[in-house]
């Protein structure tokens, strides 16, 4: 949305400048990276053919879990509440899910 309303869709070479310049966009093109893979995989098919690796892939939802709220956060022109009740719920939900989390880093 940031391309299309801010910088219009042809002026890529200035979002690329805006990516790096700006962290909050950085993080969010992460994100937005991270959940483009994870959808892309989400068919039975793309499971079927990553076996193993497809639960690999998919823990980064918990990177994004954590990393969006800050997107929010530092994207946001006055201090609200919202990005952190949304951040404190990501970090309750992972805290929820610590055991499975746990395993996936050994």
């Amino acid at each position: 949305s940031y391309t299309l309303l801010e910088l219009g869709i042809n002026n890529l070479a200035l979002l690329g400048s805006e990516i790096i310049n700006r962290p909050y966009l950085t993080l969010g093109m992460i994100c937005w990276v991270i959940l483009l893979a994870l959808a892309a995989t989400s068919t039975q098919a793309m499971q079927r053919k990553l076996g193993r690796r497809w639960q690999l892939l998919h823990n980064f939802v918990y990177l994004v879990a954590i990393l969006a709220p800050i997107h929010y956060l530092w994207s946001v022109k006055i201090v609200s509440p919202q990005p952190i009740i949304y951040a404190l719920l990501a970090v309750v939900l992972l805290a929820c899910r610590y055991k499975k989390f746990r395993q996936w880093w050994r």
